[in-house]
């Protein structure tokens, strides 16, 4: 949904010329990309999307504009949007080359309607966090700290330079609430977090709070 959101422009004036390449090599989407010479490519936010969207750029000598949550149409430009300065501020930029090209953020899939999200304060109870996320019925998913230190997914990752998530009941498990892990999950339902540290930021944004370890 959040990346059909981003192309509205392209869906509502030009969707019979929607081309989706299939993600195979750079060598070979830079070709298909020349051969179709299109105004906008977008590629989505999973690691082999970045990956190979950083590579195909960097051979094509175009500029790629990172984790967009919005693309727009403006006066015959397109304008990328993108949260900078921590997810304080929604960044409009302007791509000087052409094909314009970015990455836009994803959404989980239809949305999950419980998630259970652990953090660095879990302390190497990751595995036991994972049982009681499936023993509810519930989504894992992580903050970055996690996933930076091999211990999760990046799919499962959870922020500014994670997924944004939406579910009815959201339980953060050591998650301090820095603010590039708020932008992810800011639009949940319900907000439980449980953290043994009671000054930590995730209390301001939960509806339910329990300061102690888990």
């Amino acid at each position: 949904q959040r990346i059909k959101n981003a192309i509205d422009y392209v869906e509502e004036n030009i969707t019979e010329k929607i081309i989706k390449i299939p993600l195979s090599n750079a060598v070979e989407i830079e070709r298909q990309i020349r051969n179709i010479n299109p105004p906008v490519v977008l590629w989505g936010s999973d690691t082999k999307s970045k990956r190979l969207a950083a590579m195909v750029a960097a051979k094509m000598n175009l500029g790629l504009c990172a984790d967009c949550t919005a693309i727009k149409c403006e006066g015959g430009e397109t304008a990328m949007y993108r949260p900078a300065l921590s997810g304080s501020i929604i960044a409009k930029i302007k791509s000087l080359t052409r094909p314009a090209m970015a990455t836009v953020r994803s959404k989980t899939a239809i949305g999950s309607r419980i998630i259970v999200a652990a953090g660095d304060g879990v302390k190497g109870k990751i595995d036991e966090v994972k049982r009681f996320a499936s023993d509810i019925g519930a989504e894992f998913c992580s903050s970055r700290k996690l996933v930076d230190n091999g211990c999760s997914k990046y799919e499962e990752q959870v922020g500014l330079t994670g997924k944004t998530v939406s579910p009815d009941v959201y339980i953060a498990i050591g998650i301090s609430g820095a603010v590039q892990h708020i932008v992810g999950m800011e639009r949940s339902g319900t907000v439980i977090a449980i953290n043994p540290d009671k000054n930590a930021p995730i209390f301001e944004y939960a509806d339910y709070g329990i300061a102690e370890e888990f």
